[in-house]
This record gives structure tokens, sequence and C-alpha cells, in this order.
């Protein structure tokens, strides 16, 4: 009789345990890795009457689960180092129902058909182990003596099996995640949050970039801070593919700007058009257009637009991007054409002009002289460059170019203390 209720006593806090591990993971699952997905489908398919709570989504699955696993096991009756194949169904359902992939907006994606071959397959399997385990080693296992610490390792290596499956089934594609969680906080209002979602990434999807630049356009900081993140479709990646394949509905876009845009048509036809529709176009739209020009490296039509949209003569700061392509434009476009080439004689110009720097004084008068030369107009530019702190980086970068001679050593120097500038941009970047 003692034996039998420590039998008992074991099952029971065996079955516990499977219930709470599984518990643990389905919750965290669902209302922390895969929550952007199923928040995405929910506003897919809602009606918006009720705001997505991922917490309470996790909370009911993961109870619904654990109970079907509890419900089949009065059945199937797995037990001991066994008991964990009572989760196989749940687990089954749980990568089911969080393989959310883009062919909820374009229809192309793991078919149904697919789907129901895994699930059949695996209840096959769930079906079949459930006979074994009842006709053949149900009496064996009954009376075998085993210790508690051995019955659970082997219960959380099956555990492990099972978690490993629903990772590998479930949707796992990174970008469509992080386009969704940055959707996700933009419709909260934290345009921060949705602009640190995967913020260093180097694998940015073209849809998630052009989010990214409309959060910076609506925080007023397109201009500011477009090549703090990696720019990998120049000016394409301002605007958002036309067929809808992401959480970011190309709409919000389109309509900020107040055009439809057409199938053949390119970023920067599509905002020229924009801008001249408007006798007075807003500064987002300008500052969406301007970007597209240096996102393009169309660096002498940006110098020409410029002072259509900013009022030279007012003597304000110019925002960082378009100072640093100024700067850029003065130095390396012009009669003399210096550029990055550390070992080309338009460098030397500049080494033998610039270099010859005390980072303790001023930058010397005559790198303001060149500026001054080379620019359209130069007494209109002059006050908005901020050219001590400015020209100083400028200078440190050209100093770091003439280091490494070696192009891709030089590259990557480049990229690490100047990988957030213009600079970086118009002469690494391919």
């Amino acid at each position: 009789m003692r034996e039998q209720r420590g039998e008992k006593r074991l099952l029971r806090w065996i079955n516990w345990l499977c219930a709470i591990v599984f518990s643990i993971f389905s919750y965290t699952f669902i209302a922390v890795y895969q929550s952007p997905l199923l928040e995405a489908y929910y506003d897919k398919i809602a009606t918006g009457k009720l705001e997505y709570n991922g917490h309470v989504v996790a909370a009911i699955t993961t109870t619904l689960l654990v109970l079907l696993a509890l419900w089949l096991n009065r059945y199937t009756k797995f037990q001991r180092e066994w008991s964990a194949m009572a989760y196989l169904p749940s687990s089954l359902l749980l990568a089911f129902i969080t393989d959310i992939e883009p062919a909820i907006y374009t229809g192309v994606g793991t078919s149904v058909v697919t789907w129901v071959w895994i699930l059949v397959i695996g209840l096959s399997i769930y079906t079949f182990m459930a006979f074994i385990m009842h006709n053949f080693l149900f009496a064996k296992i009954k009376n075998l003596q085993m210790e508690g610490h051995r019955i659970v390792w082997r219960n959380l290596l099956l555990f492990a099996i099972f978690f490993c499956t629903i990772g590998g089934l479930s949707n796992g594609n990174d970008n469509f995640k992080h386009e969704a969680l940055a959707y996700s906080y933009f419709k909260r209002g934290d345009l921060d949050a949705a602009l640190n979602v995967a913020s260093r990434s180097l694998n940015a999807s073209h849809d998630l970039t052009a989010a990214r630049a409309f959060y910076l356009a609506n925080k007023g900081s397109m201009a500011e801070r477009l090549f703090f993140y990696p720019q990998y479709y120049g000016a394409e990646g301002l605007l958002p593919s036309l067929d809808r394949s992401s959480p970011f509905p190309p709409d919000t876009v389109y309509s900020t700007l107040g055009l439809a845009r057409n199938e053949d048509e390119t970023a920067v036809d599509y905002l020229r058009r924009v801008i001249d529709k408007d006798s007075i176009p807003s500064r987002m739209i300008a500052d969406y257009y301007l970007c597209s020009l240096l996102l393009d490296k169309r660096i002498n039509e940006f110098v020409k637009e410029l002072p259509r949209f900013y009022d030279i003569k007012s003597g304000k700061r110019l925002p960082q991007h378009y100072k640093e392509a100024i700067i850029y434009y003065v130095t390396t476009i012009g009669d003399y054409e210096i550029t990055f080439d550390a070992d080309s004689m338009r460098s030397e110009l500049l080494i033998m002009g610039l270099l010859d720097w005390d980072y303790g004084e001023r930058i010397p008068e005559h790198y303001k002289d060149a500026i001054k030369e080379y620019t359209l107009s130069s007494q209109e530019f002059g006050n908005m460059l901020d050219v001590d702190s400015l020209g100083k980086m400028y200078v440190s970068m050209l100093e770091l170019e003439r280091k490494y001679p070696q192009l891709h050593i030089r590259s990557n120097f480049i990229r690490k203390h100047f990988g957030h500038t213009y600079w970086w941009y118009f002469a690494y970047d391919d």
C-alpha cells in the first residue's frame, strides 16, 4: 500500500511538473517571442473593436492547450518518463497557430495542405506511441524501479525535442517579426521604441527600412538621423512596396505624402511629383525628396534643390545630414574633385591643405576658405555648416583613411567611427 501511494504521488508530481513546464514555455512563446506576429494577424482579421493584448491571448491559449493535453491523456495514459508525450498534440497546435507568414497579405506561403500533413503525421506518432505504451510497455515500466530525477530528466528531454520542433515549424522570419513589432510600437505612439527595433541589423528588409524612414519623418528627424540606420536600397528604401507583404501598410506613407504611386515610377520621380504638386510643400515632404537625392547619391541635384526648401539667408543651422552632404560636396565635388582615395593626387591636395592641423586649435582658416570657395552660395551657406565641429569630424575621417591604405581595412575602420554619416554612405556603401 505504501509503495502504491508513493507511486501515485510520484505520478501526480510528474504530471504537475509537465503542465508547469509546458505552460511556462507556451505563455512566453506566445506573449513575448511571437507576440508581434499574432498581433499582426489579429489586426488583419479583427474588426478593430478590441485592442490586442498579448498576455491575455497567451494565458487563454496556454490554458486551452494544457487542458487539451490532460483530457487526451485520460485515454492515452502516458505516465512516468513518458508523461511529456501527452503534450505532443498541444505542441503541434502551438506551432500551427504561431506560423504566421506574409501569406496573410500576399496569399503565398505555407499551404494549409502542408500543415494538414504535419498534424496528421504528428497525431499518428502520438496514437502509435499510445498504443505501444498501453499494450506492451505499461506493464513493464509500472514495476520498473527508477529514481525520480531520472524520470524528470527524461521528460525534460522530450519537452526539449517538442520545443525545438515548435521553433522550427512556427515562423522564425526575423524581418517579418521586426516589421510587425516596429509597427506595433508605432500604433501606440512610441516612435523611439519603433526606431530601436533591429536598429543595427545588417539584414533589414525593404519594408522595414521604409517604415523606419516614415517613423523618422513623423519625428521630424529624417534629415538628422536617417544614416544612423543601414540603408541598403537607395532612394527606393524610403517608400514601401506597392504590393503589401508587411504589417506596415503602404497606404500609411502614400496617403501622408498625398499622391498614389505608379507601378513603373522610381522613388525620386514619385517624390518629385509630390513636391511639384504643392507650391509650399511641408517640411516632411521636402525632407523625403532631399533625402531621396542623397540616397541615390545625386549630390549635385541636392545642392541645387536645397535652397527651394530651406531659407539659406535665415542663418538657421541645416539638419546634420544636409551639412555633411555640403561639406562633402565642396571638398570633393568641383574643380579639384578631391576623393577619398588616399593614394590619389586629389587626396594629396586635401592632405596638404587640411591634415596639417593641431586639434587643440580651431580648424584652419584655409579649410573654411575652401568651403566658401566651392560652395554654390558661399555667403549663404557659411553660417549653416557649423564648420568647426563638423570640419573636425571630417578631417578626422580623412586622417583615418590615410592611416589605412587597404580598401577593406579602411572601410571597416571608417564604418566603425563614421558609419552614421552621409560621408560613409556616399564613399563606401555600394
